[in-house]
């Protein structure tokens, strides 16, 4: 199942802007900008829309537990260098990962370190305004694909 994918049996099927159709795993609360059919082709890759909608459930969430006294946040890491991503740059993906992170802004991947950096402070007292938050950090990959050379990145 997706991350975003719920418990739930409350299911809709949306249309991306070609006519496709997907399922959405809703759960209580409707989320009307999956609904949209006008989803950006960058948002139509199964992952994409997997990323959008975590983000979406995560600011639902946040709602609901913060009646609670929780805080709900998520984080979106790019590359990170564990032993699974050295494998994938060694093999069929390789290519694709070493293009992304050339066309970053920080022109490397991402450590487990700094991953549970980010975590701590999302966890910790120095968080504590933080809420319904996606944290992205992907070293710039995703600005990069929105508003950088992605043509250059692409072809390499």
């Amino acid at each position: 199942m997706s991350a975003c994918s719920l418990a739930s049996s409350d299911r809709a099927t949306a249309a991306d802007a070609d006519g496709g159709e997907y399922q959405v795993s809703l759960g209580a609360a409707m989320l009307p900008l999956l609904m949209r059919p006008s989803i950006p082709k960058a948002w139509r890759g199964s992952s994409r829309r997997q990323k959008r909608g975590n983000g979406l459930r995560v600011m639902a969430e946040a709602v609901r537990w913060g009646r609670r006294g929780a805080r709900i946040n998520a984080i979106s890491p790019g590359i990170v260098m564990t032993p699974l991503a050295k494998d994938d740059l060694n093999g069929p993906r390789g290519d694709g990962y070493r293009r992304m992170i050339a066309g970053s802004a920080a022109k490397r991947a991402g450590t487990p370190d700094e991953v549970a950096a980010v975590a701590a402070l999302l966890m910790g007292t120095e968080g504590g305004f933080i809420t319904g938050s996606d944290i992205l950090m992907d070293g710039g990959v995703t600005a990069a694909y929105w508003y950088g050379d992605v043509d250059e990145v692409s072809s390499r």
